[in-house]
């Protein structure tokens, strides 16, 4: 745990190089920009996690960076983008179950 008075800057903390908005996933599901958000992440070190972006709805789930939940909890890494996503896709039908049945993949296949 990393004790701070301020919200860690995750991205310098485990060196990303880039991430995905999950929130418009999210959108793109229920038809209503959700209330909290979270992030796919990506180090340079080729591990992945997954991270609060904004709102709290996602702050009691273990696993997902937390920066404004003190004290900070290592998230849980991942050696692959595609077990990160699986994970990710978890946390959002834990957050949202009424899109249990969605296939959430089918969003990056999606025409309109």
């Amino acid at each position: 745990m990393i004790e701070s008075k301020t919200a860690p800057n995750t991205h310098e903390l485990y060196n990303t190089v880039g991430h995905e908005h999950l929130d418009a996933l999210v959108y793109w599901a229920l038809g209503d920009f959700p209330d909290s958000g979270i992030n796919l992440v990506e180090c340079e070190n080729g591990k992945w996690f997954v991270k609060v972006d904004h709102g709290d709805d996602y702050d009691h789930l273990e696993g997902i960076a937390r920066p404004n939940v003190s004290p900070l909890t290592e998230p849980t890494f991942f050696s692959t983008e595609d077990a990160a996503r699986e994970f990710a896709y978890k946390c959002i039908r834990m957050v949202h179950p009424e899109l249990i049945e969605v296939d959430f993949d089918a969003y990056y296949s999606d025409d309109d």
